[in-house]
C-alpha cells in the first residue's frame, strides 16, 4: 500500500542520514520533506520497527519506485547524488544477506589505524544503492543487493531509473565519492549534459583527490 510504501522511503532517508528511529519521527513531524511524503503529523515510534521486520529487499525496492513516481516523476532535477548505505540484517540467519565491508567514520578510521575495532570494518547484511535528489534528500532509484556488491556494478541500472523518472536540468551536477571513479561512468553522465563531481581514487602513489566544489 502508498502507506507501508511512504515508510519505507523514511527507512532509506534514515539510512543516508544515519537517524536513530527517535530522530527520524522527530524529522519527519517537522522536516517538509516529511509531508511530501505525507506524514501528516510525527508517526509512532513503534512504526519503522514493525516495518522492518515485515520488509524484504524486492518489496523494499518495489515500493520505494511506486512512491518515487508519485513524489518525482517528470521533475527536473538539478543535484544528484550516488551512494550507498549499510543495513545489518535481522539476524544472521537470514541467507539472501551476506558479510561485506562498511565505510567507517572518520573516528573509526583512527582506531582501525591504531589496530583496534578492526571487526567493525565488515557487517552482516545489505545494502541499498541509491540515487538521491541531492537538494531534497529524496532518492529516486534504489536497488538493494547483499553487502559484499561492489558499488559501481549499480550505477547503470540506477542512471536509468532516474531518467526515466525525472528529467535531467541541462549542466546539473552528479555528485558521488571516489568509489564511482570510472572513465565509463563519468562518459555517461556527460552525454547527457550533466557535470561529474567525483573525485579520482587513489592508489599508492596518489591520495584519493578531495574535488574542491561549493555544493
Amino acid at each position: 500500500t502508498k502507506k507501508f510504501a511512504k515508510h519505507v522511503v523514511a527507512l532509506v532517508i534514515k539510512q543516508c542520514e544515519s537517524f536513530k528511529d527517535v530522530k527520524l519521527v522527530e524529522f519527519l513531524g517537522k522536516d517538509p520533506i516529511g509531508k511530501m511524503l505525507g506524514y501528516k503529523k510525527k508517526p509512532n515510534g513503534t512504526t519503522f520497527s514493525k516495518v522492518r521486520e515485515r520488509m524484504d529487499p524486492q518489496m523494499m525496492e518495489d515500493l520505494q519506485l511506486w512512491i518515487s513516481l508519485d513524489i518525482m516523476n517528470g521533475r527536473q532535477v538539478r543535484l544528484l547524488s550516488q551512494d550507498s548505505t549499510d543495513v545489518p540484517a535481522y539476524s544472521e540467519k537470514d541467507k539472501e544477506a551476506k558479510w561485506g565491508h562498511r565505510t567507517p567514520s572518520r573516528k573509526e578510521q583512527l582506531l582501525y589505524r591504531s589496530g583496534k575495532d578492526k571487526k567493525k570494518e565488515f557487517f552482516y547484511g545489505y545494502k541499498p544503492h541509491m540515487i538521491v535528489d541531492a537538494e531534497t534528500e529524496i532518492p529516486i532509484a534504489v536497488i538493494v543487493a547483499p553487502a559484499n556488491t561492489n558499488d559501481k556494478k549499480f550505477f547503470d541500472p540506477l542512471y536509468d531509473k532516474v531518467k526515466e523518472i525525472t528529467v535531467l536540468q541541462y549542466l546539473g551536477k552528479f555528485l558521488a565519492d571516489a568509489q564511482y571513479h570510472s572513465s565509463k561512468i563519468r562518459a555517461r553522465i556527460r552525454e547527457d549534459n550533466l557535470i561529474p563531481v567525483i573525485p579520482f581514487s587513489g592508489n599508492r602513489w596518489h591520495k584519493t583527490e578531495n574535488p574542491n566544489d561549493p555544493e
